[in-house]
Formats: C-alpha cells, structure tokens, sequence
C-alpha cells in the first residue's frame, strides 16, 4: 500500500489532521542536505508559514524540501503550523510506506514531500492579523526535541506584545525585546530545537518593502529571540522569491513604517532613533553615518544662507543611571554637531545639550517591576532639533 495523503490536504486548512501509514523498515539511505543549521538532518520539522495578506506567498526552498525528505525517511514528525491572529496546527503527518521494492518507495517518499510542499503554498489564514510570536510559541512546544524549527514570515506581527503595528518597534533593540519577553514570561521554549528564519523581513504588497536597516533590524530580534529561547543554532535563509501575498480575504493591518524626518524653516524636529540618526546602543556612534550624514545634509541646506539658531538636545531612555544618561544624551548631541559644522554649518549657531532621561516629552519606558519596555525606550532615545527664527 503507498502512501496517500492528498485527499487531506485540501481539508488542512480547515482543521489539523494527523497522516500516517503503516510500514516496514524502508531502508531509505541518509542524503545531505546544503544548510549548515541543523547540524543533523533526518529529525522532525515543523513549518511556521505565514501565508497570509503582507508576507510573501510561501514556497519550501530546496534546502528546507531537504529537511522535510530526510524527516520523513526516519519516520520523524512534519507539522505545518499557520501564522495568523490565533496561530494553529494546520497539518501533522509521519511518512511510512508500504512499498515493496525501491522504486515505489522513493515514489511514494517523493509523493510526500511533493504533497507537504503543496500544502504549505495552499494553506490559508483563520483569523485576522498575525501573531508571529504566538506561532514560535507553538513550534517550540509541539516540536519534538532534536527538531528543526523553520519560520516562513515576513517576521512583522500585528498582533501581540511585538506588534509592528508601534512603529517604534523597528528601532527597538533585539536585547531589550527578549528581555523583556523574558521579564513577562512570554519567551518562547526553544531549547533542544534548530531555528531557520526563511525570508524574514521580506514583504509584499500592499506592505512597503523594509529599506535595509529596518530589514536588518527584523532578522536581527527573530535570531536574538531564538538564541535567547536557547535554540541550538539559528539560520538565515536568502531573499523571498516575490512580492505577492496568498490570496486571501482575512486581513492584516499594514504596518506604516517610521516617517523620515522633515525640517521646517522654524520650528521642532524630532530625530528619533528609528531614523537615519540612530545611535548604537549605549554610544554616541551612529548605526549607519552615511545615512546620517545624507538626512543631516537636508537640515543643513534648511538652514544655509539664513539665520535661524539650532538648538541640539539629546535625550534618552530611562536604563542606566540619571548620569550616565546625561552624559549619553549630550555626548549624542555634540556628535549631530559635528556633523552639522561638517556640513558648512557655522558652529557659532549651533547649542548642544543634553536632557537625559528627564526631557519633558517623554514616554513611561519601564514596567512596575522597572523592566524596559521596548518600543517606548526607543521612542525616548532621539535628537531633538529645534530651529529659531529671529523676531
């Protein structure tokens, strides 16, 4: 008897289903497979796949088709798991065959995969929004140990304590995230379990594509969250193949991504971490300078062959002590400066100061136990900028 699972693929997406056969030992010999996390393949896999409005129609890269075939000649677990607003197994199945000679048994091994491949480009979401963090959840629980756990996102929820949907979570720093997943008991389990991260801060439409430091920013919290929810490795696979999301009708919010700053003849700018002139954490370096120096060169053509005064405050979040972050904030301050006078404008102009953690517009940053939260952290931590005119 071969092995069949067709007839229930069409029905995962609206319940979980369990696939199996019996069979002898089918003697499949091991074959390699081209990704350097897992170290061993032939164990269980579990697909995390946002097919779902704003990431990426999903589709099983080679290496990850790879894993699935190898779990699948050891008899091991493969479960699809669907990224939606309330994450759910879509599909559980252990392969064995029944076959009596190699030919129908890699016939039947490749039927498998084919089919768990068709699967995944099928699936469709439940419910509204994705909880991509609840999805993780639910892989490191249901994955047995030795596992590879592989997430198919975009990597951006709209839903749940990592919600996108604050735009301040795109400069939030990964070790403030996970300690604060932790501080919350919300940490996902991943102990024991390989990570792959598929196409991670990959987009589609209508979702704006991520310039590059907000895509790194993404790969970067989902490798640190699985690291800290001790995964045994953490891979990163290449690019999405498309911008095309699964055609679906249960909606996602799309995600507005930080505005650029704008600077007005007279008046108040705030640059926030999440722009161009962010900082790296804990110093007075910027994160990319080129991209400093390109939105500070607007703000000194604002201000060429005029008289406006530039009044410079730093400002910061409440970790660390009031001066430390005082000195943080003005250290932060004079490095806009510098630019700025780089730039041609006169330093007689410029004042550069800093508020610390005690500057008027701030946001409460910390829980009642004093844990970080977050995207309100990164909100604190900017530039501000204020441009006085005469009279």
């Amino acid at each position: 008897m071969r092995y069949r699972i067709g007839r229930v693929l069409a029905a995962s997406t609206m319940a979980a289903t369990s696939l199996f056969s019996c069979g002898d030992d089918d003697g499949f010999p091991p074959e390699p497979v081209a990704i350097a996390c897992p170290t061993e393949s032939g164990k269980a896999v579990t697909l995390v796949v946002g097919a779902r409005a704003n990431s990426p129609a999903p589709k099983l890269p080679a290496e990850i088709e790879g894993l699935v075939r190898e779990a699948a000649k050891q008899r091991q677990k493969v479960q699809v798991i669907r990224v939606d607003g309330e994450p759910s197994v879509a599909m559980t199945a252990i392969f064995k065959t029944n076959g009596n000679n190699d030919t129908i048994r890699n016939g039947d091994l490749t039927n498998f995969v084919t089919q768990v491949s068709g699967l995944v480009t099928q699936l469709q979401p439940k419910k509204p929004q994705a909880d991509v963090l609840a999805a993780l959840t639910l892989a490191g629980r249901s994955t047995p140990k030795g596992g590879t756990v592989v997430l198919m996102d975009s990597g951006i929820p709209t839903t749940g304590p990592l919600s996108y949907k604050n735009s301040e979570m795109f400069a939030a720093e990964p070790e403030e995230v996970t300690e604060f997943l932790g501080s919350e008991k919300l940490m996902p389990d991943l102990a024991d379990l390989s990570v792959v991260l598929a196409g991670v801060g990959d987009t589609a439409d209508p979702q704006t594509v991520l310039p590059e430091n907000y895509h790194k920013q993404v790969t970067a919290l989902w490798t640190e969250l699985a690291e800290e929810a001790d995964a045994e490795c953490v891979h990163t696979l290449g690019a999405a193949s498309g911008r095309t999301a699964v055609p679906t009708s249960v909606p996602v919010d799309v995600v507005t991504l930080p505005k650029p700053p704008v600077f007005r003849e007279c008046g108040t700018t705030v640059l926030a971490n999440s722009s161009p002139v962010g900082f790296v954490v804990d110093e007075a370096e910027f994160r990319d300078p080129k991209a400093a120096e390109n939105t500070l060169r607007l703000l000194a053509r604002q201000v060429a062959g005029q008289s406006q005064r530039i009044e410079l405050t730093g400002t910061t979040s409440s970790e660390g002590s009031v001066t430390s972050n005082q000195d943080l904030s003005e250290r932060r301050a004079a490095a806009v400066k510098k630019v700025l006078i780089g730039l041609g404008v006169e330093g007689s102009r410029i004042t550069a100061t800093g508020a610390g953690e005690q500057w008027p517009g701030r946001v409460r940053d910390t829980t009642a136990d004093g844990t970080l939260i977050p995207g309100a952290a990164a909100r604190n931590r900017s530039v501000v900028v204020k441009l006085t005119c005469d009279g």
